[in-house]
């Protein structure tokens, strides 16, 4: 049963973690969308050149000019595909994997029939090379090379003298099995080498007490927010008021869970992509084409939240229109920064017994 196990893992996972792997479903269609954008330019780029070759040269395989400009067409739809339609129907970037694998199989067997007297070479390259190029379940890898190989052998069969097609077939199921072997434990060492890489991009840009993005994330995305928005853009700064007397009265495991319940009511809102831990009382957060006083609002709300809590936190808010020129991002937070102080100072104006925290 371990054996069993084992071997599913290995085949349906690549040998990672069902969960780890769901969890990499995202990254893996993104990296295939990478890739197939790469290999179809150039497996496009190829077929066209060849059929020009073809055609230009009455010895260079002629015969194959219709084959090289119907692959390579199917390659130039592919990456239109891949360019105006894949990144918004991120299902179809698998569909597009296979469909784009099955067209060099399918143009490996048809060169490989040219010479009925001759035993195949390029179908066999291609059994060996196509299946590594991508990001896969290791156990669909392995039933194409093995319909690959049983379509191959079927049509050498019938097409080719017998002692040729006793060649090929032998080679095309010896070297099947080879690119199966190697097929899973490539894609083993690939998937790992993807959960690793996640993994550290993970520590680098969380914070781990909150699960919020740090400071690391926050001055590298900080840039990017006046592309992302139409309308306007909004910066709410936050500060988490007494974490110190919290620490020194209850104990920092208090302090830290009331840090976690100011990030878990700010996520819940800003969402856990624009909200970030910069420091260690202070939270900053985005929000993008929204009313003014709908951030206002929601401010006051997680004020009252977190006061029924016993906590408190200063917001500070300040919101650009991008109709107005380009968003200086540093003087946004700068102002944002100061409201919240303002409401800090407020704050601590108040006596000891109105102040709502502990």
């Amino acid at each position: 049963m371990d054996l069993l196990k084992a071997l599913k893992k290995l085949l349906l996972y690549a040998g990672a973690e069902k969960e780890a792997y769901s969890a990499l479903s995202a990254s893996i269609r993104k990296e295939n969308l990478v890739l197939l954008s790469v290999f179809s330019q150039v497996a496009g780029i190829m077929f066209f050149l060849l059929y020009i070759v073809s055609m230009l040269s009455h010895g260079f395989a002629t015969v194959n000019s219709t084959t090289y400009l119907t692959c390579g067409f199917i390659m130039l739809a592919i990456m239109l595909c891949v360019r105006f339609i894949a990144p918004k129907h991120p299902a179809l970037v698998t569909v597009l994997v296979y469909l784009f694998e099955i067209v060099l199989y399918v143009f490996s067997i048809r060169i490989s029939m040219l010479h009925a007297d001759k035993p195949a070479v390029s179908a066999v390259a291609f059994l060996l090379v196509t299946p590594l190029l991508f990001y896969e379940r290791p156990a669909r890898l392995t039933a194409l090379i093995a319909t690959d190989v049983a379509a191959f052998c079927m049509i050498v069969y019938f097409a080719k003298q017998p002692e040729v097609a006793e060649t090929d077939i032998w080679n095309m199921v010896t070297f099947g099995i080879v690119a199966a072997t190697t097929t899973v434990f490539i894609m083993g060492i690939k998937i790992r080498a993807l959960v690793q890489s996640r993994q550290i991009e993970y520590m680098s840009q969380t914070d781990l007490l909150t699960g919020l993005k740090n400071r690391n994330y926050y001055e590298k995305r900080l840039q990017n927010y006046p592309a992302m928005c139409r309308s306007n853009l909004i910066c709410v700064y936050g500060d988490v008021n007494s974490l110190h007397e919290v620490n020194n009265s209850q104990g920092h495991l208090a302090g830290d869970w009331m840090l976690r319940q100011v990030a878990d009511a700010m996520q819940a809102y800003f969402g856990a992509e624009h909200t970030c831990r910069i420091g260690g009382d202070e939270f900053v957060a985005f929000r993008m084409d929204t009313p003014p006083e709908e951030v206002s609002d929601a401010i006051e709300q997680m004020i009252q939240v977190l006061a029924g809590k016993g906590y408190h936190v200063s917001f500070g808010m300040a919101a650009r229109e991008k109709r107005q020129g380009p968003i200086d991002m540093q003087a946004l937070v700068k102002e944002a920064e100061s409201t919240m102080f303002s409401a800090k100072r407020e704050f601590y104006r108040q006596p000891e017994h109105n102040r709502r925290c502990r």
